[in-house]
């Protein structure tokens, strides 16, 4: 039986700690340090426990290692890993068999489940200036949304409007100003590290997208899935592998129940994995939308080890972890480098 290693980021306790799950503040208590009311991010703190608490339950033969401290357990190249991973991983982490989810834009089989337009263009300021004009031509009125895809988060999502004008912010603290969209003004000098890059940029047409909800693919296979409410952590889940609840526009604060909703994405889901059985690698999750027809599609693929939580059974998804661990097993003759695993130390919200 394989045993597992579980990586635990140790944050600061939020001032309700008193009012969540005993049994979260139980496994913290045993594996990390007491719990008492401190200034931490309630919802992070909630899903650091709920991943350790189901950890240690389901998982067999678990050791945890709490990042910044001594660790006195097996050898970590021995062991299955589950948990966060750091901005600086582990030179064990560095080794897990990675996950290409993030350059979702280069898998050709799912452009058809992407339900928009989508064009890939190189990291050059003139071609991306170039494929929004396209854009901007085939759908008049839509506006245009731009991803920097060689890393995450380097750079901001860029919202084009239909009259090719975007919010430019100002890096030095300056009032943000809407003005004609150019990549050196979205990008500045951001784009001169990848210089001749090709599929650097994802120029997509804006949609809009209602009810957001992210499925969890272990082994190939939806196992659960919540809608995107990032108020929700899995202590607010009641007990359902695909939880009904949702928010029409992101954000909006008003959670409605769909479970109709909620089957359409289960079976949606299972078709995008069948797709790109031959294409995507590691653990990762889908993140979907329904469109102003009704029609489900996928906004974007994201590494699992670090994807937030939100209202997830946790049980279904250690469960399914369990039993694929081949998927988060290290192997030495990967030889990692940092970066390797498409995933940051903050949580994907």
């Amino acid at each position: 039986m394989t045993g597992w290693l579980i990586d635990i980021n140790p944050r600061e306790c939020p001032p309700d700690v008193m009012d969540t799950p005993e049994p979260y503040r139980a496994a913290w208590e045993r594996h990390v340090g007491e719990a008492v009311p401190g200034d931490g991010d309630p919802e992070d703190w909630r899903e650091q426990a709920a991943r350790l608490e189901a950890a240690v339950r389901v998982l067999p033969d678990p050791h945890v290692r709490v990042a910044g401290r001594s660790y006195g357990g097996p050898d970590p190249m021995t062991l299955a890993h589950y948990g966060a991973v750091m901005l600086r991983p582990y030179m064990d982490q560095l080794s897990l068999p990675p996950s290409n989810a993030d350059r979702y834009d280069l898998m050709p089989s799912l452009r058809p489940f992407l339900g928009r337009d989508v064009r890939s263009a190189p990291c050059d300021g003139d071609a991306i200036d170039a494929a929004v004009r396209g854009m901007l031509d085939r759908h008049p009125g839509a506006g245009v949304v731009v991803k920097f895809m060689l890393r995450s988060k380097r750079l901001p999502l860029a919202f084009i409007d239909p009259d090719g004008t975007f919010m430019q912010t100002d890096e030095y603290g300056g009032k943000p100003e809407r003005v004609p969209f150019a990549a050196c003004r979205w990008a500045g000098y951001g784009l001169a590290l990848f210089e001749g890059e090709p599929d650097a940029a994802l120029v997509q047409r804006r949609a809009r997208m209602r009810y957001e909800y992210r499925v969890q693919v272990i082994g190939g296979e939806p196992v659960c899935g919540a809608g995107c409410i990032e108020r929700f952590t899995p202590a607010d889940n009641t007990g359902e592998r695909y939880d009904p609840r949702m928010e029409e526009t992101r954000n909006d604060g008003r959670i409605e129940s769909h479970p109709d909703i909620a089957r359409l994405y289960e079976a949606f889901a299972h078709e995008v994995a069948h797709a790109l059985r031959d294409e995507a690698t590691g653990p990762y999750v889908i993140d979907l939308y329904l469109d102003d027809d009704g029609q489900p599609h996928v906004i974007e693929l994201n590494p699992q080890s670090n994807s937030g939580l939100y209202a997830l059974d946790m049980d279904a998804l250690l469960t399914a972890i369990r039993d694929n661990p081949e998927q988060f097993m290290p192997d030495p003759s990967r030889g990692g480098m940092p970066g390797c695993l498409g995933v940051r130390e903050e949580t994907c919200i």
